[in-house]
């Protein structure tokens, strides 16, 4: 089943079935509730005996202080904590409507699109996508190309501001798998820049949490191949495994086979002889690919070691001289990582170096 064919029903969250089916956890919640705080991050801070939850207990924990803040989580609820809350709490009631079965969903989240507070929008329209209501395109072409908001933590790194965690990258993905069929021809270039930008976000990034998932990698993969933007790679440069894994997927939806096979889990698509013999028509005429790099690119034990690789390179990106480099004997992405190294190197060096106000500063005080 494609959730974005059965929305709001079908599963997006695989950690939905704990908060609805009996026996995992105390109470049970609506599936819209569980998406909701599944969404929104509220464990930022640490843990006093420091263990570690599950991530839907996690979660279900914060549905259980929304219900002893505010009385519970029915539709009525949901409406005044929209209209009288703030910060989290708030931006977890959109969510919740936004994904709920309720008649006049779309006609209250709309004028959310403009809203002051951009997180706010940003999840009102993302909402609004999902149910396939056009007057949320100006702001989802937007905030495809808008980075997630960030500041600096007690550590001195870089990370996600609170409000923005989890949610504001990985629904960029679950976007995008809807605008794949569905959205006016402008969104087309959208898509592309917003690709070709979450790359160079993640090349440059200095001190991040780690890459964005590769779920969003893929859906924005897709969605260009779904729309016929099959150059949409051409002159980038990235890490071998990561190509092949979107070269899968613009080709997928360019033939639309998880529609036409009612399943996007590639792994099982590359098994069947029918779905290999599609893409490897369109491997070789549109993206020139030869026979060594087709059979590379359809052997699905393969897709499973780039998906690993792809892992591996966010560790070894940072110092490609680290023993255990996974990826020698792939030229391409020995170079771009030792080529970004230098990059990180010279960076530091520059940073290192008194500037010309520093070094006026520096004589002034003396």
């Amino acid at each position: 089943m494609l959730w974005w064919k059965e929305f709001p029903q079908g599963l997006i969250f695989g950690e939905e079935g704990f908060f609805t089916e009996p026996g995992y956890l105390p109470r049970q919640y609506p599936y819209y509730v569980a998406r909701a705080f599944l969404s929104v991050q509220y464990d930022d801070e640490p843990r006093e005996d420091e263990e570690v939850y599950d991530w839907y207990r996690v979660a279900w924990e914060a549905a259980e202080a929304f219900v002893e803040r505010w009385g519970g989580v029915d539709e009525e609820t949901l409406r005044r904590v929209l209209r009288e809350g703030e910060g989290r709490d708030r931006l977890a009631a959109a969510f919740a409507l936004g994904h709920s079965p309720f008649e006049g969903v779309n006609e209250t989240l709309a004028p959310l699109l403009e809203h002051p507070d951009w997180l706010l929008r940003c999840a009102a329209a993302c909402c609004l996508a999902l149910r396939r209501d056009e007057r949320a395109i100006p702001v989802i072409e937007r905030y495809l190309l808008t980075p997630e908001p960030t500041m600096v933590n007690r550590k001195g790194l870089i990370c996600p501001v609170p409000e923005a965690d989890c949610w504001y990258e990985y629904y960029k993905g679950l976007v995008a798998w809807v605008l794949a069929e569905w959205g006016p021809e402008s969104v087309g270039p959208v898509l592309r820049q917003a690709l070709l930008q979450l790359w160079k976000e993640e090349e440059n990034a200095e001190g991040l949490p780690g890459p964005v998932s590769l779920d969003v990698y893929e859906a924005l993969s897709y969605a260009l191949g779904r729309r016929g933007v099959l150059g949409a790679l051409h002159g980038v440069r990235m890490p071998g495994p990561l190509r092949r894994q979107m070269l899968r997927w613009l080709a997928l939806g360019y033939r639309q086979i998880p529609e036409r096979f009612n399943s996007n889990d590639v792994f099982a698509l590359l098994k069947q002889k029918e779905v290999r013999e599609e893409l490897r028509e369109v491997l070789w005429e549109r993206f020139g690919l030869g026979g060594e790099e087709i059979e590379e690119a359809l052997d699905s034990y393969r897709c499973l070691e780039d998906i690993e690789k792809i892992t591996y390179w966010w560790a070894y990106r940072e110092n490609p001289e680290k023993e255990g480099f996974p990826f020698e004997g792939d030229e391409e992405t020995e170079r771009l990582a030792a080529e970004l190294w230098r990059a990180k190197i010279e960076k530091q060096k520059q940073g290192s170096q008194p500037s010309a106000g520093d070094e006026r500063q520096a004589e002034e005080a003396r």
